[in-house]
């Protein structure tokens, strides 16, 4: 199980190098709170990585992403179609935990995607599977909720590009669950046919995002470039951004030019309410994890950054 190009030593000397750049970021406030950097894990050589959201306690604590109870769905659900943490990257759009796990905050993401972009250059997968709506709007670099997005295949170069829902969607509602592992089917039946996936779905080009992920992201790095400033704003204010996504107009998701930057100044596009009742349970779920004094929290934190890393 390969992702394109590159030998998987290549990928995985790419990532510790990168990783040794940017442990120790201190571009967003994030850093005063943060127990750890969470720079993400798994195979270097993946052929699909899962983006996720953010941090949460146990991650922070662990420096590792999804070690939580989604963590565990999500460990069944790979187990459900034949793969393992072995055979697949997971990182999140934040590498630091948000304070009291609160949503990502727009200059965050905006800081911090190009780290995420740079990653996806360097390994290169068959698919990225985005969980919830902040991975999915990013990538896709839409505004449109997850719940328009969900289930649908698109292509962005040679990667293949799923949205499905945050495994902690589902911890509370068994009928997200079902829709999850329906999901993982689809996932692997994409990693099945990558060569042909238009007989999985019908698949919808996703154009101008390419440079995203390569052009900008090999010019990251610490002390080379400012991680927030905007990609999407170099071609200028009023100027038709190509690769958005307008999923209102059909039920392919019709990608047309939009000039308004995702995450720009309409933060409100991302409140709770915009989220679909099983992001709302994620929520109820995420933010009821028992309290344990930040003091405590430090006295626990994995101190072994190698570990931490951990890259196959």
């Amino acid at each position: 199980m390969t992702a394109l190009n590159e030998t998987a030593s290549t990928k995985r000397d790419r990532l510790k190098e990168f990783y040794y750049q940017i442990k120790d970021c201190r571009l967003c406030e994030l850093y005063k709170t943060r127990i750890n950097f969470v720079f993400g894990s798994g195979n270097s050589n993946a052929p699909i990585v899962f983006v996720g959201e953010a941090p949460g306690r146990n991650e922070d604590l662990q420096g590792k992403p999804f070690v939580g109870q989604a963590g565990k769905l999500l460990d069944e659900l790979l187990l459900f179609i034949g793969f393992n943490r072995h055979d697949v990257f997971i990182a999140n759009v934040l590498k630091c935990r948000p304070p009291e796990n609160r949503d990502p905050g727009v200059i965050e993401i905006n800081t911090c995607k190009n780290y995420l972009f740079k990653q996806i250059e360097i390994i290169s997968p068959m698919i990225i599977c985005t969980l919830g709506r902040y991975s999915t709007q990013l990538i896709l670099n839409t505004s449109a909720n997850i719940s328009k997005l969900r289930g649908k295949i698109f292509k962005i170069g040679k990667s293949i590009v799923l949205p499905i829902n945050h495994p902690a969607a589902a911890l509370y509602t068994p009928s997200k669950l079902r829709i999850l592992r329906e999901d993982f089917k689809k996932i692997r039946e994409i990693f099945d046919n990558y060569e042909h996936p238009e007989n999985v779905g019908e698949i919808t080009e996703v154009y101008g995002l390419e440079r995203m992920y390569k052009a900008r992201a090999d010019s990251t790095g610490a002390g080379e470039n400012q991680a927030g400033e905007t990609l999407l704003g170099e071609t200028g204010t009023g100027k038709a951004q190509a690769g958005y996504t307008n999923s209102g107009k059909t039920e392919a998701g019709e990608v047309k030019a939009d000039d308004t930057n995702t995450f720009g100044a309409e933060a409100d596009e991302f409140k709770a309410g915009d989220a679909n009742a099983g992001e709302a349970k994620a929520e109820q779920f995420r933010t009821g994890e028992e309290k344990v004094p930040e003091s405590d929290n430090r006295r626990q934190a994995v101190e072994d950054k190698t570990q931490q890393l951990g890259l196959f």
